[in-house]
């Protein structure tokens, strides 16, 4: 009787083990692929962000505010930008940026969240983080203008004993429209635009539409284990583990949202002369602070 050639169930066993091992090793590999891609089409966002601020600025003879005139919730300085990255029809659809009518709708009211709050645009969005949507179908997103090392917290001076001071979008005077030549401290040496992570739930931190998230601050080093502050616990999802700690705001501690990203050691920044460079989370505090003010005089280390 001839004998049927085959695997033996131990042999079956082994190569079922090395291709395991082989898989084990190649998905780290292409986890890693991935995200140099991400982070790269990240950074790519930024330049276009750093790019369309300089072109609004030779248009129109200074940066674009904060926000309007009116406050929080007319719209803020990712509006009037939009021309200047190819969104020009979003940008005319938009209704009543700066509150000019003062009756008339918001951010989040009219037709504002379903023809332009509701989109997600890849130039606000960075591909390492996750879409969320906490209120109206409108978007989170992950790039705020710099307020400075105090960011949107409206405060002068010190925080606990830190200076703070205002940056190329001025976390003190919110509707001021800086110019270039203002940057004191030089273009090269100060963020304009920083990530930040889109909060989960009803969590408002990447809700840049809106006035008080529009704005990142330096007040502490990327990716920190410090909370971010929001004035309203309804606002704020304290998720630590997701690099989203968060704590309601207080005197001591005014509302202020730091830089955080997905990326493995650090966030990407767009600089005052529109170059985007990776900042690493081990920079020092006193330096990172020092990149987020516009006037500061600070002199800023080599990181």
């Amino acid at each position: 009787m001839r004998r049927r050639s085959g695997f033996t169930l131990i042999e079956l066993l082994v190569v079922i083990a090395i291709i395991a091992i082989l898989i084990g090793l190649l998905l780290p590999a292409v986890q890693k692929v991935r995200e140099a891609a991400a982070r790269m089409s990240c950074s790519n966002n930024l330049k276009q962000l750093g790019l369309a601020m300089h072109n609004f600025h030779d248009t129109n003879g200074a940066l674009p505010p904060m926000m309007g005139p009116s406050g929080c919730c007319w719209g803020t300085w990712t509006i009037p930008i939009m021309p200047y990255f190819e969104q020009d029809n979003l940008f005319r659809q938009y209704v009543n940026w700066g509150g000019s009518d003062a009756t008339g709708p918001r951010y989040s009211s009219g037709t504002n969240p379903a023809r332009v709050c509701s989109q997600r645009l890849k130039t606000f969005t960075c591909p390492s983080d996750s879409d969320r949507r906490p209120f109206s179908n409108i978007t989170n997103n992950n790039y705020a203008v710099c307020g400075g090392s105090g960011g949107t917290s409206r405060v002068t001076g010190a925080i606990n004993g830190i200076a703070v001071g205002g940056g190329m979008f001025d976390g003190v005077a919110l509707t001021r429209k800086i110019k270039l030549t203002d940057v004191s401290d030089g273009l090269t040496n100060t963020v304009m635009v920083g990530e930040v992570l889109q909060g989960e739930g009803s969590d408002l931190r990447g809700f840049i539409w809106w006035g008080d998230a529009s704005a990142m601050s330096t007040y502490d080093i990327p990716n920190s284990p410090l909370p971010d502050r929001i004035y309203t616990a309804g606002y704020c999802n304290n998720q630590p583990v997701r690099n989203l700690p968060c704590a309601v705001s207080d005197t001591a501690n005014p509302t202020m949202f730091l830089s955080r990203s997905r990326h493995s050691g650090g966030v990407n920044a767009a600089l005052g002369d529109a170059s985007v460079r990776f900042v690493n989370q081990s920079i020092t505090p006193v330096t990172w602070r020092a990149m987020g003010t516009a006037t500061g005089g600070e002199v800023v280390a080599n990181q």
